[in-house]
């Protein structure tokens, strides 16, 4: 498959970009995580610094592969006993709704199941995100809504196996 995107780890430099999406209220209307105040280039490198260090998450970035452009994070977190949590965003406003989240989101799993070794993969979205029609194209299984909003998802190794054959 051709991806119009590539994951790289993510480095404390790019918290010269990513600072500026954490001030965006466009982005964190469908995060769930919004900032209490504005966050400065060196408050988004402590931060990154912080979890970074963390053993049991690894955090990529979303690189557009024309241009090696970063556009957006995706990471997962309580990385423990064959499971985790993915989280994706993408930080460029411009590229919402151009499938690339979608393309993230296959690099992750692939990573997930082959690198990371995990058998099941967690995601919650909420439930009026322009996303989450991908979410169910690539076959996501939603495993109950929050009063928040937010849908929380599945997705094995099996699954993933599946529907790369």
């Amino acid at each position: 498959m051709n991806y119009t995107v590539y994951l790289r780890p993510l480095v404390v430099q790019d918290a010269q970009i990513s600072c500026h999406w954490r001030n965006n209220p466009k982005i964190w209307r469908y995060t769930g995580a919004k900032p209490d105040r504005h966050i400065t280039p060196e408050m988004e490198t402590e931060w990154l610094l912080e979890v970074l260090a963390r053993e049991n998450e690894k955090r990529f970035a979303i690189c557009l592969t024309e241009s090696d452009r970063y556009i957006g994070n995706i990471f997962f977190t309580d990385i423990k006993d064959g499971e985790a949590w993915l989280h994706i965003f993408i930080g460029e406003v411009q590229f919402w709704g151009k499938n690339r989240a979608y393309d993230a989101a296959w690099l992750a799993l692939e990573n997930a199941f082959f690198h990371l070794q995990l058998n099941v993969v967690n995601m919650e979205m909420h439930k009026n995100n322009p996303g989450m029609g991908n979410v169910k194209k690539m076959g996501w299984q939603p495993a109950g809504e929050q009063a928040n909003g937010f849908v929380k998802h599945v997705f094995t190794k099996t699954q993933f196996e599946e529907a790369k054959h």
